[in-house]
C-alpha cells in the first residue's frame, strides 16, 4: 500500500520541478550567448606606476607598486572601464600614520603615478594604455589603448559592451548574469555567473547588489541581454567600504563620455554637477 503513496510523491516532485528546470535553462542559454558575443570585451588590466606621498616629516621614499585587474571595454573607441581602486594604491592613504626610519609620520597626501599600463585581450594581443579619468567618489577609472599600437596590430575595432543599451527594469531577486575572467592558472578563460539581485541601493548612484558581483570590474547583465552595471567598491563619504556593488550601467555611462572627451582633449574631465548620476 505504501508504492502508490510514493510513486504520488515523485509525480508531484517531478510536476515541481519542471518549470525551475526550464528556467535554469533559459538562464544558461542566455550565459552562453552572452559570453560567446562580449568574451572579446573582456580584458586584464596590468598596472604599474609609484606610490608617491607626502608626510607631516620627512618623506617617504616612492613606492613600486603592480597591480592587476580585470577591466571591460565599453566603447567602440576601445574605451575600457576598471575599478579606480584595483588600480590605484593611493586611495586611503591620506591620514594613515607611516614609520620612517626612527620616526612616525602622518600621511598628508598620495598619488599614483603610472608608469605602465597593459591591457591583454584575452588572446596574444597586449596594447599599451593610459589612465585618462578616474572617479575615485565612484570607484571608476578609465583606459585607452594606445591607437597607434592597436592599429599597427589590426585591432580597431574592438568588441565593446554598448552601455548604453542599459536595463532599466530589474528587479529585486531577478536573474542576472555576470561575465569574468579566470585567474592565470586557468589562462584568463572568460568566465560566467548565474545568479540573483539581492538588493535594490537608491542613493547618490545607484547600486545593484547581486551574487554575480564578486571580483571588480565584473559586467552584469539582465537575461535579455541588456547591461545592468559594472561591479565596483562602494564608496561612503569619501571613504572605501569594502563592499562591492554594481553600479547602474547609466551612471558609468555618464563618465565614460565624459572620459572619451578627455581622451581626445588630452586634458582631465571636469567633476559632474551634483545630482547629476544616478
Amino acid at each position: 500500500m505504501k508504492f502508490p503513496a510514493l510513486a504520488a510523491l515523485f509525480s508531484v516532485s517531478a510536476l515541481t520541478l519542471a518549470p525551475l528546470t526550464g528556467a535554469a535553462q533559459d538562464a544558461g542559454e542566455s550565459a552562453r550567448a552572452l559570453v560567446e558575443k562580449h568574451k572579446a570585451a573582456l580584458v586584464v588590466i596590468s598596472a604599474s606606476g609609484k606610490l608617491q606621498t607626502t608626510t607631516s616629516g620627512d618623506p617617504l621614499p616612492d613606492q613600486p607598486q603592480v597591480r592587476r585587474t580585470l577591466g571591460v571595454t565599453i566603447d567602440s573607441s576601445g574605451l575600457i572601464v576598471v575599478s579606480n581602486y584595483a588600480i590605484d594604491a593611493s586611495i586611503d592613504f591620506v591620514g594613515q600614520r607611516a614609520k620612517h626610519e626612527d620616526a612616525v609620520v602622518n600621511i598628508v597626501s598620495a598619488k599614483m603615478e603610472f608608469t605602465k599600463v597593459e591591457i591583454s585581450y584575452g588572446d596574444s594581443t597586449r596594447i599599451p594604455g593610459t589612465v585618462v579619468l578616474q572617479r575615485p567618489e565612484a570607484d571608476l577609472a578609465f583606459i585607452m589603448p594606445d591607437a597607434g599600437v592597436a592599429k599597427r596590430l589590426e585591432k580597431s575595432n574592438f568588441t565593446y559592451v554598448d552601455l548604453a543599451a542599459f536595463s532599466s527594469d530589474v528587479k529585486i531577486a531577478d536573474e542576472v548574469i555576470g561575465l569574468s575572467r579566470s585567474s592565470l592558472a586557468f589562462d584568463f578563460m572568460p568566465t560566467v555567473l548565474v545568479g540573483r539581485v539581492t538588493g535594490l541601493f537608491r542613493g547618490d548612484r545607484t547600486f545593484y547588489v547581486t551574487s554575480v558581483g564578486t571580483a571588480h570590474g565584473v559586467p552584469v547583465f539582465a537575461l535579455d541581454g541588456s547591461p545592468v552595471g559594472i561591479t565596483l567598491e562602494r564608496i561612503k563619504d569619501g571613504k572605501r567600504t569594502g563592499l562591492l556593488g554594481t553600479l547602474s550601467a547609466g551612471s558609468v555611462q555618464v563618465q565614460a563620455k565624459m572620459a572619451v572627451d578627455a581622451a581626445k582633449s588630452g586634458a582631465t574631465a571636469p567633476a559632474p554637477p551634483e545630482g547629476g548620476e544616478n
